[in-house]
């Protein structure tokens, strides 16, 4: 048996598959159909935005100038804490 003629799973059509990117899930998608589905699914977040795409375009500039504050004030507030520590 020549090197040629030995299996390579890597070179194998028939165990790639193309998986399509997906699309963030809309949140009208995920409603439910009667009222007790809807309430159940509000009480345990399901319909509660969990990416920034499931926001609306108006709100999504104003929402990273927050966390970008938050996470600078965190950042700010552990080094005030560190030289606080350090020079007394």
């Amino acid at each position: 048996m020549s090197k040629s003629d030995k299996y390579n799973p890597y070179e194998d059509d028939t165990l790639h598959s193309i998986q399509q990117e997906d699309l963030p899930e809309s949140m009208d998608e995920r409603k439910g159909f009667n009222d007790v589905i809807k309430h159940y699914d509000a009480v345990n977040g399901h319909q509660s935005p969990k990416r920034l795409d499931h926001f609306p375009k108006s709100l999504r500039n104003m929402i990273k100038i927050i966390i970008i504050i938050g996470v600078a004030s965190f950042i700010g507030f552990q080094i005030y804490s560190l030289i606080n520590i350090a020079f007394n």
